[in-house]
């Protein structure tokens, strides 16, 4: 029998999320495989040692060195298999600065932003207001900021800074939240949230209330088909693998790229397995699916 040892844990903002997704992927497959849970801390250097006799490591972490590559350029540099994205792919897809000038490059439309490093750079903002301030490195819509005008985004500005030193701002637009995942290189059923509150953030993703779906999302076919290919694209052009969720928002006719997410959340209330339920998949089979692509 395959042995597999999931990691959870870490120590970024999004760790409560990891321990959610890591529970419930040991529950999924604990009469699959041989398995070991590993709640993980901050130390991952000595890991190796712990994972002497395993098949395969299912990431279970969620932003941090879970998330941005490190954890998986030390897993390659021990010849250890794993589930999700490599460590280059990881870590471009972490920044999303990096994965808008891809998707810019590949003429797929974003909103207008710009990176904010220090304090001193807020009186150089050119945007339209209102503005969405967030974490250039975070996920799970933690840090989100909303800013109706310049009073608004000094006071925040300052607080996101404390936070993280790398600020992405972008221009705010009344849209329809959409999301788009990729097993194994094919989309899978698009989704529409309806968040509860004003914005998607940290607790309308993970609150069981928090947000409302459609999958698939009642949008027309020739936009679908856009929002399909334009996510295939950012995937392949980062060089993703298994599996990931990308974003976007859609206004009208028009859409816009957000992120990209390369180890999407695998909760209860996770929009992957919602997905792939709408084809067939349930969680169980999604998450061996997973492991047997790895």
């Amino acid at each position: 029998m395959k042995k597999v040892a999931v990691l959870f844990g870490g120590d970024s903002s999004e760790k409560e999320v990891s321990i959610y997704t890591g529970l419930a992927v040991v529950e999924a497959i604990k009469d699959e495989y041989k398995v070991e849970a590993i709640n993980i801390e901050s130390d991952y250097l000595s890991l190796h040692n712990k994972l002497l006799d395993v098949d395969i490591v299912f990431i279970a972490l969620h932003g941090g060195f879970g998330e941005d590559g490190r954890l998986q350029k030390y897993l390659d540099k021990h010849n250890i298999k794993y589930t999700g994205s490599g460590s280059v792919a990881s870590q471009t897809a972490m920044d999303k600065n990096k994965t808008k000038l891809i998707a810019k490059a590949h003429k797929i439309p974003v909103l207008n932003w710009t990176i904010i490093n220090n304090s001193s750079e807020i009186d150089k903002i050119r945007l339209k207001f209102p503005l969405i301030i967030k974490p250039n490195d975070g996920g799970s819509t933690i840090g989100l900021y909303f800013c109706k005008d310049i009073n608004d985004f000094k006071i925040n500005i300052k607080k996101s800074l404390k936070d993280t030193s790398v600020q992405m701002v972008e221009e705010y637009v009344k849209a329809r939240e959409i999301s788009v995942p990729i097993l194994d290189g094919q989309v899978l059923p698009i989704i529409e949230i309806f968040p509860k509150g004003f914005l998607y953030d940290y607790e309308s993703k993970y609150k069981s209330d928090g947000s409302n779906y459609q999958i698939p999302a009642k949008i027309k076919d020739s936009l679908s088909r856009k929002l399909a290919n334009d996510a295939l694209t950012i995937y392949q052009n980062i060089n993703c693998r298994h599996y990931a969720r990308i974003d976007f928002l859609v206004a009208g006719d028009k859409h816009y790229f957000l992120e990209i997410n390369t180890l999407p959340g695998l909760t209860s209330t996770s929009l992957l397995p919602k997905s792939a339920f709408k084809i067939g998949l349930s969680y169980r089979d999604l998450v061996v699916k997973i492991i047997e692509l790895s």
